[in-house]
């Protein structure tokens, strides 16, 4: 017996005379859907940041030893993880596509295709549909393959299965840590009342920044016949698809909307953008609102961007590409797949040299080291490590090379 993990819910429906009323009024009675989401501006700002912020960093193949970690250039799994996960996508696309369905679908995943004997040949983005698991449950299952996966790949919308160690599987929020819902649906009220003040904006610049109006007769003749005749004729003769009409004698045009002032139209929708980006842990000086920054706290903005929001992004692919891409003696040998974070931490020209040559003078770095981080030749004689010689331990205050006391 089977559990399907996914769950279906139901949305609200009217009738056609509440759907006339309620867009008279202008509200959208569509409901909350997928792609709507990202066609409002703050939603999508803040998956295209996080997608381009990890799919910039470049995720290598290493090998850890005791002089440190070094890169498997050799490996084929190194050139799919770094540079061509598939045939068609460069790794840019491929890490940027998973990161969008992460945080967009609440599932990022890539199908691990596989040789004869094992070896990985390609990584494909897919879409996942369903996680099926054993009915007895994750620990109590005595299957071997507890979790089926239903998905479609890309072209071909037609459901597809395999086991759960033939995907790569990063989760948005997860509660059971095997399922996980997308940002949109914990955020739904809020992205949604952001969409419709983005709408109540493009309706208003629409009608020529022209409020609604009730155009009322005041007459009290109450008798159906005479006010259709008097709608058909009003209809007839002064409305138009202008945003001027004249009003006829008899009748009275009162407005029926607030002003934007009135609504504190721009205090809500500051306070919606803002918890929009909280929730992707997007920090408001990269949606372009500066007035509680200054440059002493940017660049302490945006380590905390890449220790707070970006960290747990990288950690959950590493760990997931170690467990799900490499072998069990492949890890036993010290092999990992790790990201190279520190390509988030350039700074300006002054400021890396700054930080470069403590290194160097520190002992940290070889002058070749600093030289190739600035996309400089090496050179001959700077692969030793240097220190500055006028730095000695106090206890040696007045004694020479030797040992000897100095006058």
């Amino acid at each position: 017996m089977i559990t399907k993990f996914f769950e279906k819910r139901e949305t609200a429906s009217y009738s056609d005379v509440e759907l006339a009323m309620l867009k008279a009024f202008g509200i959208d009675a569509d409901g909350y859907q997928t792609e709507e989401a990202l066609k409002e501006a703050t939603y999508f700002t803040c998956i295209k940041l996080l997608s381009e912020s990890v799919a910039k960093v470049p995720l290598y193949l290493v090998k850890e030893t005791e002089v440190g970690n070094v890169r498997q250039n050799k490996e084929k799994l190194f050139q799919i993880l770094s540079l061509r996960p598939n045939p068609y996508m460069t790794a840019i696309d491929f890490w940027r596509a998973l990161e969008i369905n992460r945080h967009h679908l609440g599932h990022g995943c890539a199908f691990i295709e596989k040789d004869r004997q094992g070896n990985i040949i390609n990584l494909w983005p897919i879409e996942l549909k369903n996680l099926t698991i054993d009915n007895a449950g994750l620990i109590s299952s005595r299957m071997k393959n507890k979790v089926l996966v239903t998905y479609t790949e890309i072209g071909n919308n037609t459901e597809q299965y395999c086991l759960y160690e033939d995907i790569i599987h990063l989760k948005s929020f997860s509660s059971n840590g095997i399922n996980s819902r997308a940002n949109r649906e914990m955020m739904q009220k809020t992205i949604d009342t952001a969409s419709k003040s983005q709408k109540y904006l493009n309706d208003l610049y629409k009608n020529g920044l022209t409020n609604k109006a009730i155009v009322q007769l005041t007459s009290d003749n109450k008798e159906e016949k005479f006010l259709r005749t008097v709608q058909e004729k009003f209809d007839r003769l002064y409305s138009n698809t202008g945003r001027i009409f004249t009003v006829p004698a008899g009748y009275n045009v009162s407005t029926m909307n607030l002003t934007l002032a009135d609504a504190q139209f721009e205090q809500i929708r500051r306070m919606s953008i803002s918890q929009i980006a909280s929730s992707f842990g997007i920090k408001m000086f990269q949606l372009n609102d500066l007035k509680d920054t200054n440059n002493n706290s940017l660049e302490q903005q945006q380590l905390s961007f890449l220790v707070d929001t970006l960290l747990i992004l990288f950690e959950s692919i590493e760990q997931e590409a170690d467990w799900k891409l490499l072998r069990e003696d492949q890890r036993s040998s010290g092999q990992k797949c790790r990201f190279n974070t520190s390509v988030m931490l350039r700074t300006t020209a002054q400021t890396q040299a700054d930080i470069l040559t403590k290194y160097v003078t520190a002992g940290i770095y070889t002058p070749n080291e600093a030289r190739l981080m600035t996309q400089m030749m090496a050179k001959d004689g700077a692969d030793e490590l240097v220190v500055n010689s006028g730095v000695m331990k106090l206890k040696d205050l007045g004694k020479d090379i030797a040992g000897k006391g100095v006058k």
